[in-house]
């Protein structure tokens, strides 16, 4: 199919105009391409049907790839979209292509996926799911680090449920930003009450919004976005109130996109009321800021609510097909070890990390990698699976969210404290297994019990494993450990996430160890 093929009703408005196909569509003039451009309209389903055959029409294998990240975009709507195009946009793109996925950059019309509320937004799906980047434009990292996990563990499908909280509706998209005000501290006022003292409060401070309205039930999506309000009263000797503040973006909760605590507002306590009103709007303000600052990858465009709706399918993104699985190869004569090892290796951008760690859904995107582990199994008899023992051991220090000093906070004191406590440690007491013996090429699924060892304390845990020999390119046997466990994260004296429990205090971690036998090197 040509440009002049394309039907009326779809030239210009509803793919790109015709002087910019050739330039922007790879694929409609040679082969192996791994970026589209598409700009999507309301127009008729037929024209999104075939302007997405167009863009498959150049691919040597006349299929979509297996691994997609897709981008949309409102291009020029504002200064944050411009900043995105020119200097972010592209090193997104050179991660996805060193991590083989294959990028679609979407110049949102009039109608685009009911998930998509913002732009920028970055999407990613293969065959096991679609998931939606929760996270700033600006941390490349955890860019990188949001591809590698939804590629093995897509996202789940529960929503986000926040409960009494401010919520500004902008087009699709709702920012909600909860309130936290502090204790009064300094010279407390007799018969100080303070429940009553933080309800009128609050109520003052939603008396300054002029946009955000309390909502007794917010059901909130992945491409929502939210701010932390955190106000902190302090009273003088003299009677006077001294209000400072200070705004964080959902995605760092460290370091304010706003505050104001040199320079405090101040009044007299008669009039403390009246200084709370003054703060909510301050505060409304700095949120509008931080949406509109091109620099720190808070900010955003909102989809507008007259868009109309479509699927995925219809703009050409279906779910790729399940990639057929590679047969392993089979060893007719040589035995299975008995003995294994993994050491500390970097997997390769196709493999998964050696250990992934998530909250549950709705707070799944609250999720890392241990970037180091190592391990030890042992086997009485190949023909015996129960009888394996044997440890995993991960490396706290290693935690990496994609954000340096994210990933600082999470290794110091308040959190795994990885001075004091520098490995993680699952020992293996007892094994359950579905069948009898190990074979090359086959799962094996077991059921394996034994000490969670973290920050200094043991408790009991059972981890489900499938456990599978191959054999590598160089013909070394090799065994593969896949694994799940989730704990309580009040088991061990670490904060969880913000956000409704029981989703905020479990931890789920994936485990990916290969280990190689103890007498061959790798």
């Amino acid at each position: 199919m040509t440009v002049s093929d394309t039907p009326k009703s779809c030239r210009p408005a509803d793919i790109l105009p015709a002087n910019r196909i050739g330039q922007n569509f790879p694929a409609l003039r040679q082969t192996g391409f791994s970026l589209h451009i598409r700009r999507l309209s309301i127009s008729a389903t037929l024209c999104l049907l075939l302007s997405g055959m167009m863009c498959f029409a150049g691919s040597a294998h006349g299929a979509p790839s297996a691994e997609q990240v897709i981008v949309f975009v409102q291009p020029g709507k504002s200064s944050a979209d411009v900043r995105f195009r020119q200097h972010r946009l592209p090193e997104i793109k050179k991660i996805a292509a060193s991590m083989n996925a294959d990028v679609s950059v979407v110049e949102l019309g009039e109608s685009a996926p009911a998930e998509v509320a913002i732009t920028p937004l970055i999407v990613y799906q293969n065959y096991r799911g679609r998931s939606v980047y929760q996270g700033r434009t600006t941390t490349l990292r955890r860019v990188q680090n949001f591809i590698r996990t939804s590629r093995f563990v897509p996202q789940g499908d529960t929503p986000l449920i926040r409960r009494d909280v401010p919520v500004w509706k902008l087009g699709r998209a709702q920012v909600w930003a909860p309130v936290k005000i502090t204790l009064l501290t300094g010279n407390i006022p007799e018969n100080y009450d303070h429940e009553t003292f933080t309800a009128k409060a609050r109520k003052a401070i939603a008396e300054g919004f002029e946009n955000f309205q309390l909502i007794r039930q917010a059901r909130l999506s992945r491409s929502d976005r939210g701010f932390y309000m955190d106000f902190y009263p302090w009273i003088s000797e003299e009677n006077t109130l001294y209000l400072s503040l200070a705004l964080f973006s959902q995605f760092h909760c460290k370091n304010p996109v706003f505050e104001k605590k040199k320079k405090p507002l101040v009044a007299p306590w008669s009039q403390w009321e009246a200084l709370f009103r003054q703060a909510g709007a301050i505060m409304e303000q700095a949120v509008r800021d931080a949406i509109e600052d091109p620099e720190s990858g808070d900010g955003f465009d909102p989809v507008d609510e007259k868009t109309e709706t479509v699927t995925w399918e219809q703009i050409g993104f279906p779910l790729p097909p399940e990639p057929e699985k590679k047969a392993a190869s089979v060893l007719s004569d040589a035995a299975i070890p008995t003995e294994w090892v993994s050491e500390n290796r970097q997997p390769s951008p196709d493999d998964p990390p050696v250990v992934q760690f998530r909250f549950p859904a709705p707070l799944d995107q609250y999720a890392g990698e241990v970037t180091r582990g190592k391990g030890e199994l042992h086997l009485a008899r190949i023909t015996d699976l129960d009888s394996m023992r044997g440890f995993v051991e991960m490396e706290p220090g290693s935690v990496t969210m994609g954000e340096p000093d994210l990933d600082k906070t999470l290794q110091g004191s308040l959190f795994l404290n990885v001075k004091k406590y520098p490995a993680a440690k699952f020992t293996i007491s007892s094994v359950v297994a579905d069948s009898a013996a190990l074979e090359y090429g086959r799962l094996s699924p077991v059921s394996v019990t034994g000490l969670f060892t973290l920050k200094g304390r043991s408790l009991p845990l059972t981890a489900e494993m499938e456990m599978e020999p191959v054999l590598s390119e160089k013909e070394t046997p090799l065994l593969l450990v896949r694994g799940t466990f989730q704990i309580h994260l009040d088991d061990f004296n670490i904060e969880g996430a913000d956000g409704p429990e029981p989703a905020s205090k479990i931890l789920v971690f994936d485990l990916n160890f290969t280990f190689r036998p103890k007498d061959r090197p790798w």
